[in-house]
């Protein structure tokens, strides 16, 4: 079983592989990087070492809060990056920096844990949805539950598929560069079944402009692992390394059947065999959202409600949903917490940072009608209760 020290030691020999070369300072890569792998515990907390990132370091050194700033919006993602008992004295000192500049801040993913913290100092809890998380120790991809899982990944073995990870560390630069281009194809493929004229910003991650740093890599090769990049994956860590989250994942539009379940089923399977305790799905964006909360946000709820209901054809909640129930997760409840409260100026900001209104209307429409037509089908997906 990994644990803090064990895995703060390897992830810094694999900044050193990753930095050793590039000209960059090792000691400030690890600052960053490092602390973010130790203390970080939502699938988007590592997102704090990507660019065009601003941070906020506690006075000791202890605490991180990275964030996106959209006028007086102070958009926050990855929670409160420190030690638990160090967080109170960072929201503080953060809470003075924002009145400082009269700023007004945002939190998202927060976990159940932390909410009477945040409702101390003054903000405005509304939940906004659910993580899955598969507990590791005791899956044996056996019996009916994970029927389709098996399914999924022998159709693609038929096909001449192949799963692994890529050790860019390893890799000559030709060799990651030729490899990421691919990578960045499949990217753009996958944007055809998708109303975004581009990926969305803030709550993904992005490849291509800045180091892999601490996150893995793993792709689905054709034809015995020798032709084409049909998917791949990048998981980014969390919690000192004993938990990871499928963060960012990609195929190609006319990939194999099955090819992203069996690139997950792999990555789950490789991660138990590493004995890593649990592998976080991401959010899953308004689920049982609808009971009000003391003092929450009708905006959010509502909007949230509403989303789901309402363009469901259009970003395939139902879909995705479907999908991660497969691996049989159980689900922990996130939250946004603002402050002082939701308005909608603070939405429109959201909305503008992660790219929601960057859309084609006419992909809009195309993929509305495709989805219409396979009503009847896709009534069968699983739903989450």
């Amino acid at each position: 079983m990994p644990t803090l020290k064990t895995e703060s030691l390897a992830a810094e020999r694999r900044l050193d592989a990753a930095h050793g070369q590039s000209g960059l300072d090792t000691h400030v890569v690890w600052r960053r990087e490092v602390h973010v792998f130790q203390h970080g515990e939502y699938f988007d907390s590592y997102l704090a070492t990507e660019p065009g990132r601003e941070e906020f370091w506690s006075s000791t050194g202890e605490g991180l809060i990275s964030y996106t700033r959209r006028g007086r919006y102070v958009l926050v993602g990855g929670g409160l990056i420190a030690p638990d008992d160090h967080k109170p004295q960072l929201l503080q000192e953060f809470n003075e920096f924002l009145r400082e500049k009269k700023l007004r801040s945002a939190f998202h993913n927060i976990g159940d844990h932390e909410l009477p913290l945040f409702r101390e100092h003054g903000y405005q809890v509304t939940k906004w949805g659910e993580e899955p998380v598969v507990d590791l120790g005791n899956i044996t991809w056996g019996g009916k539950a994970y029927e389709w899982v098996r399914r999924q990944t022998n159709y693609c073995r038929r096909h001449g598929l192949q799963a692994f990870e890529v050790p860019h560390n390893e890799l000559t630069p030709e060799q990651w560069s030729r490899t990421l281009e691919e990578m960045l194809e499949v990217g753009a493929e996958s944007l055809a079944d998708k109303p975004q004229n581009r990926e969305m910003q803030f709550f993904e991650g992005r490849i291509g402009d800045h180091e892999v740093g601490l996150r893995r890599v793993f792709i689905v090769r054709s034809e015995e692992g020798l032709g084409r990049i049909e998917g791949f994956m990048v998981c980014t860590p969390m919690r000192g390394g004993t938990m990871w989250a499928t963060e960012l994942y990609r195929r190609r539009a006319d990939a194999v059947r099955g090819t992203m379940a069996f690139l997950f089923h792999h990555v789950i399977q490789q991660f138990q065999d590493e004995g890593i305790q649990r592998v976080g799905l991401c959010l899953d964006p308004a689920l049982r959202c609808g009971t009000k909360l003391p003092g929450d946000s009708a905006m959010v709820r509502l909007g949230m409600t509403w989303g789901e209901a309402w363009l469901g054809c259009v970003f395939d909640v139902a879909g995705l949903r479907h999908f991660k129930s497969r691996f049989r997760p159980r689900y922990e409840n996130r939250y946004v917490c603002v402050q002082p409260r939701v308005t909608i100026g603070s939405l429109l900001a959201w909305a503008r940072v992660c790219g929601l209104f960057d859309v084609n209307p006419w992909k809009v429409v195309k993929i509305s009608a495709g989805r219409l037509r396979k009503y009847a089908s896709r009534s069968t997906l699983a739903e989450v209760h």
